[in-house]
């Protein structure tokens, strides 16, 4: 991996809440359109990733300059991952950020990719039937995304995995060809992990794919940099009924609300607008509320990321959809609900879609608590107007 990236992504993955700060993510932006070697990967033939998944690429006068993004790293650490045995590294370009092939002696070969990119890049369903159209399968539906999709571990957190096995010999005109995908969803970037290939080869690297998966450094925190357990209560006052504006919030960019009595102002914190806090007898709660662009990586992944941080199993769209309700604002916004109610933790959560975005508020707290708070909380999400 070149210098460039390399310092690129010890930025942007290789710290405790990936892609937290605004300039780090813009760098990367910067990195990877300039790009900091032109060869080209060829490998076997393999079917290549197009490196330009629909997104928007940032303006130059939105990016920092070359200057800026050296200096703020001098020394660039490894990737924020574990190469498996027998992956080799190759040079990078285009979109990509880290490029990897694997081959047998007998010529047969795969190639791996990353690639980061800003916002939601298109779209899960668009991608997920552009790799389908590279390996010369038809494009699926929003429909059956959830039977073709799995969710695994990938660090703190839970992401997308798809295995597509085509059915034509595309190879050279003799081998199928297989893919193997996950979508990560890291605060204002997507990052795809993507190994294309001979058919039987990635079957076979299929446990080192996931393997590598796991072992991003994906930090503690989701990927809206919301805190993993609940926060130590401040001595700030509690503020009755107020209006959304806070003393550490831009308010321009937050709807109005009411605040329930008894929730604290939690400060200032990395990609939150705003954050509340509340403690009583049965312990500390922690209230976030963030907005990221189109759906914030998929209400099925956030869920089951959520679900993970309650101690619960994973499910399925048909079984999300039973076990979740909705919740309206006051301006008649419709909002996702979902009570999440582990042994020790219980997590409520909306989210929102709205303007193009997709608004996240997050109570997590002790059982007994949020038992308390439930009402405070369904009042304080029914008094939002955008």
């Amino acid at each position: 991996m070149d210098a460039c990236r390399f310092a690129a992504l010890s930025q942007s993955l290789n710290m405790r809440l990936v892609f937290s700060r605004v300039p780090a993510v813009l760098a990367m932006s910067y990195l990877l359109i300039l790009g900091c070697r032109k060869e080209d990967v060829r490998v076997y033939q393999a079917p290549k990733d197009l490196e330009t998944p629909p997104s928007s690429s940032p303006s130059p006068a939105s990016v920092p300059s070359e200057r800026e993004v050296a200096s703020s790293d001098s020394k660039p650490k490894g990737p924020p991952w574990t190469v498996p045995s027998g992956w080799v590294e190759q040079a990078t370009s285009g979109m990509r950020v880290a490029s990897y092939s694997v081959k047998t002696i007998e010529g047969r070969a795969a190639d791996i990719s990353v690639v980061a990119l800003e916002g939601e890049a298109g779209g899960e369903l668009s991608n997920v039937n552009r790799w389908r159209e590279q390996i010369g399968l038809g494009a699926v539906t929003e429909e059956q995304l959830p039977g073709l999709r799995t969710v695994v571990p990938a660090g703190g957190r839970q992401v997308v995995f798809y295995e597509i096995a085509g059915k034509k010999l595309v190879l050279d005109g003799k081998y199928k060809a297989r893919t193997l995908a996950s979508i990560l969803p890291a605060g204002a970037m997507t990052v795809f992990f993507k190994m294309t290939g001979e058919e039987a080869l990635v079957a076979s690297e299929k446990t080192k794919f996931l393997a590598w998966i796991r072992s991003v450094e994906t930090g503690d925190g989701p990927h809206e940099s919301e805190v993993e357990t609940p926060v130590a209560a401040s001595k700030a006052s509690s503020t009755t009924a107020t209006q959304a504006p806070l003393a550490s919030t831009d308010s321009s960019v937050l709807p109005h609300w009411s605040v329930p009595s008894g929730w604290k102002d939690g400060g200032s914190r990395p990609m939150r607008l705003a954050s509340f806090e509340i403690s009583d007898a049965e312990g500390i709660g922690d209230v976030s509320i963030s907005s990221l662009s189109g759906d914030g990586g998929g209400l099925l992944a956030n869920v089951n990321r959520w679900r993970g941080q309650a101690g619960l199993a994973a499910v399925d769209e048909a079984t999300l959809k039973r076990e979740s309700g909705t919740i309206r604002t006051a301006d008649g916004e419709t909002g996702f609900l979902v009570d999440l109610k582990g042994t020790e933790k219980r997590i409520l959560a909306v989210i929102i879609p709205h303007g193009g975005s997709s608004w996240f508020i997050k109570l997590t707290a002790p059982t007994g608590l949020i038992a308390k708070e439930r009402s405070k909380f369904d009042a304080f999400v029914q008094s939002i107007r955008f």
